[in-house]
């Protein structure tokens, strides 16, 4: 309490100044009295500072707590009391900040990382990125690898998006297993990005990109099928122009284009010649249009073998474009661009009615020959619905018998549309025309939908074949594709046979036919009606290699 108010009321109010206050304090009686009022002084004076120790400034804590946490400072303890009530408000404090804390950190990090892989998101890419080319101010210092999974869209479309999901975890924890602690990111879809900083980045990029390709060699276990996956990467460094994260990402996008158009499953680092593409699609779009009509396609056969007897039993049909200007184009060059304008079907019925049409002369050459021509399907022409009725017309018009030719279509392809491609497959089957799918092992086939299809011919993708003796599960993977292939009853051809160690292992594990430069490479139709011609009877054939 006031001590002036006190003094009043036990001297009186003369008693507040003057010399009154000595005369009134010496007054009989009036000492002992003034005793017990400082003792009462005292008492209330510790009692007051108790009270601001126990309840006044721990609630100016938590008023402060309060407005600190107002202010977004989480990291802050709620004072203790020995007053009950105070301590359980300091209590609640405590546990309101723990679930505030917890909260917050839990949208942070939803903000920042893709929920389905865990990886970081675009979000959190492009400020790691965008931080990495300020801080990073010489070239070759940042590098950026872009991917996604090749065919994704066929994988999802058919066998439903569960199962992209599933596999879209596992192949970003194959990413990040690659990567070797190099950030790894989700930007949505199934594009993902992995950034490379420090010295060499560019050298440090492909070598992470080589490490992503053979990681994804191994099979994928998803939803109780096994399946093959594969992935195309742009790969762009940055330069003494490259400020911004925008012109990093545009030139590994247009990596990434390239890297499909040259047939996927591969990487490319972006130049500045990769720029021309828009200009080159634009030319190929105007020449392809015209190329038939002007003759400028032309067909090279490439021999199938008996592995073990080397005796010639067939040819794949490949497609090469004279260009006027650019010489001799590859499918690798053009495809892409014939299948985005619809000239592919045009160009597929060329195909298949010239290579129909050699196969008869060379069987005319040499009526005992037993030779078979295998004509390459793309998406766009088995989706036609005509494709049976347009290849009978071929053959009746060619004079080609049906079990003289093969058609390659790859597992892309008929995973478009399961039940349609079933119904045209059965028709073709009726025409006795055979059927092969071609590259396996770079797709998504599952043993149960290998086994529903009509077909009766297997061709081992030239990756596995190139790597035997070098990769240690090439030979596993190759021997399980050939028996698998057996024991459903197909043929099973080796593509890129190109040594004869491969040779011996292809026979040792029981693969029938096989087609590389071992043999021979492609062939212009008049190179190979001579080495039909020159080939001994079949009952006497040797390996082809010692043919003519």
């Amino acid at each position: 309490m006031p001590l002036g108010w006190l003094w009043a009321s036990l001297f009186g109010a003369a008693a507040l100044g003057g010399p009154a206050i000595h005369a009134a304090f010496f007054a009989p009686g009036r000492l002992e009295l003034a005793a017990e009022a400082g003792a009462a002084v005292a008492s209330a004076g510790l009692a007051a500072a108790a009270a601001d120790r126990a309840i006044r400034r721990p609630l100016l804590r938590i008023r402060s707590a309060v407005l600190q946490v107002q202010a977004g400072d989480l990291n802050l303890e709620a004072p203790l009391s020995p007053v009950r009530e105070i301590d359980e408000l300091s209590a609640d404090l405590r546990r309101s900040l723990a679930s505030l804390q917890a909260s917050t950190d839990s949208l942070i990090y939803r903000a920042f990382h893709d929920p389905l892989t865990e990886l970081p998101n675009r979000a959190m890419f492009l400020a790691a990125f965008a931080r990495a080319l300020s801080e990073e101010r010489r070239p070759n210092r940042v590098a950026i690898l872009f991917m996604d999974v090749d065919r994704f869209k066929y994988l999802n479309d058919t066998l439903g998006h569960g199962v992209g999901d599933q596999l879209l975890s596992v192949f970003a924890q194959r990413l990040v297993g690659a990567a070797e602690g190099h950030m790894v990111a989700r930007l949505g879809g199934d594009e993902f990005t992995v950034l490379v900083r420090g010295e060499g980045a560019a050298s440090e990029a492909v070598r992470v990109a080589r490490r992503v390709l053979q990681a994804l060699r191994r099979p994928f276990s998803v939803a109780g099928q096994e399946m093959f996956v594969s992935s195309s990467i742009g790969i762009a460094v940055n330069g003494p122009e490259d400020r911004t994260t925008t012109e990093l990402l545009r030139k590994a996008d247009v990596a990434l284009y390239r890297a499909k158009s040259e047939g996927r499953a591969r990487f490319v680092v972006y130049s500045a010649e990769l720029d021309a593409d828009p200009a080159e699609r634009f030319d190929l779009d105007n020449g392809l249009r015209r190329a038939v009509e002007r003759k400028e396609l032309q067909l090279l056969y490439q021999p199938i073998v008996d592995l073990e007897t080397g005796a010639l039993v067939g040819m794949e049909a490949l497609l090469r474009w004279n260009h006027p200007h650019r010489g001799v184009l590859s499918p690798a060059t053009f495809i892409a661009v014939a299948e985005e304008t619809g000239e592919i079907v045009r160009i597929g019925n060329w195909v298949l009615e010239e290579a129909c049409r050699e196969t008869a002369r060379v069987q005319q050459l040499r009526p005992g020959l037993p030779l078979t021509v295998s004509v390459n399907i793309s998406a766009a022409e088995f989706r036609q619905a005509d494709l049976p009725g347009r290849v009978q017309r071929v053959l009746e018009s060619t004079g080609l018998e049906p079990h003289a030719l093969t058609l390659e279509l790859t597992e892309s392809v008929l995973l478009h549309d399961t039940a349609a491609a079933m119904a045209s497959l059965d028709e073709l089957g009726r025409l006795g025309v055979g059927l092969a799918l071609d590259d396996f092992g770079t797709g998504y086939s599952s043993l149960s939908y290998l086994q529903r299809l009509p077909v009766d011919t297997l061709k081992v993708d030239q990756s596995f074949v190139g790597r035997l003796g070098a990769d240690p599960t090439s030979g596993p993977l190759t021997r399980a594709i050939v028996e698998m292939g057996h024991a459903l009853g197909m043929r099973v051809v080796a593509e890129g046979v190109e040594t004869e160690w491969q040779l011996a292992y292809l026979r040792e594990i029981g693969c029938q036919l096989g087609q590389g430069r071992l043999f021979a490479g492609p062939l212009a139709s008049g190179q190979f009606r001579r080495l039909a011609a020159s080939l001994r009877p079949a009952a006497a054939w040797g390996p082809l290699l010692r043919a003519g």
